[in-house]
């Protein structure tokens, strides 16, 4: 099994990376109850743009909605440290970036062609396989917004540890180990991801292609004209899929043929 190795990792990824700022500052854990929650937690003096806080294992790793996220030994479970210069109304497309970049580094390094499930899952023959979870800590200032994107993501495990856990869950996991049938050089997977989100993110600041963002999303999704199940509140609706707006959200056509758009922070079952 190819495993974090605390006492070299960070030399091995920082030595590989070909960033200006994502991964320069390198926070890691044998074990730590969420990178998430840690980074969050940071004062602003030590939330540098671009930092990752990574764990071997995660006793309380954190998922959208509450959920919880299994994050045993052997999986990639990392939390990237973001200073946007944009509107919180953005959040979305930080979720966005981090699954095209996910579902390209897994392109490149196995040839899997990953699906994405709006708004946050990557998915191998309908399993999910990562998930992308983004907080804002708005204790801050606005000039001093901090972002966090986390990244979970199943790798050198067995999809057995994880779906054995899982309760109503619409999608069982897997792992690139079970799909690829090797284990998986978690370094070389890690520089490639932390690349091409800051490709991704730079060209959105520098050019706002929030339009380019949607359209490379939608064509790694095949979730298009499936059903789904919405779940916000106590309200419950059902639709078929459409579209996505150029706000990043979801766009369902219901019983009555009208249109429902449905924000990222509801809660979405594919039938």
């Amino acid at each position: 099994m190819i495993l974090l190795d605390d006492s070299d990792f960070k030399t091995k990824l920082s030595n590989s990376l070909k960033t200006n700022r994502m991964g320069k500052s390198i926070i890691f854990f044998k074990e730590l109850d969420s990178t998430q929650e840690y980074a969050l937690s940071l004062p602003i003096s030590k939330s540098i743009h671009g930092t990752i806080v990574m764990a071997i294992k995660q006793i309380m790793g954190k998922g959208r909605i509450g959920r919880t996220w299994i994050s045993p030994e052997g999986g990639l479970w990392m939390s990237i440290i973001l200073r946007p210069d944009f509107d919180v109304a953005n959040i979305i497309f930080i979720q966005f970036i981090g699954a095209l970049a996910v579902v390209n580094a897994l392109k490149e390094i196995t040839k899997i062609d990953c699906k994405l499930k709006w708004p946050n899952d990557v998915l191998i023959n309908g399993k999910k396989v990562c998930g992308i979870l983004v907080d804002v800590n708005l204790e801050n200032e606005i000039k001093n917004i901090v972002m966090v994107m986390g990244i979970g993501l199943n790798a050198n495990i067995d999809s057995s540890s994880i779906n054995n856990l899982l309760i109503n869950s619409s999608t069982k996991a897997t792992t690139l180990r079970e799909e690829v049938g090797t284990d998986i050089d978690l370094v070389y997977l890690i520089k490639s991801i932390l690349e091409k989100i800051e490709y991704y993110y730079d060209n959105l600041l520098a050019k706002n292609k929030t339009s380019e963002i949607i359209l490379r999303w939608k064509e790694k999704s095949n979730m298009f004209g499936k059903k789904v199940v919405v779940s916000y509140g106590n309200a419950r609706i059902m639709g078929e899929v459409t579209d996505i707006d150029q706000s990043g959200a979801l766009l369902i056509r219901l019983n009555d043929r009208s249109i429902k758009k449905i924000f990222y922070y509801s809660n979405v079952t594919f039938q």
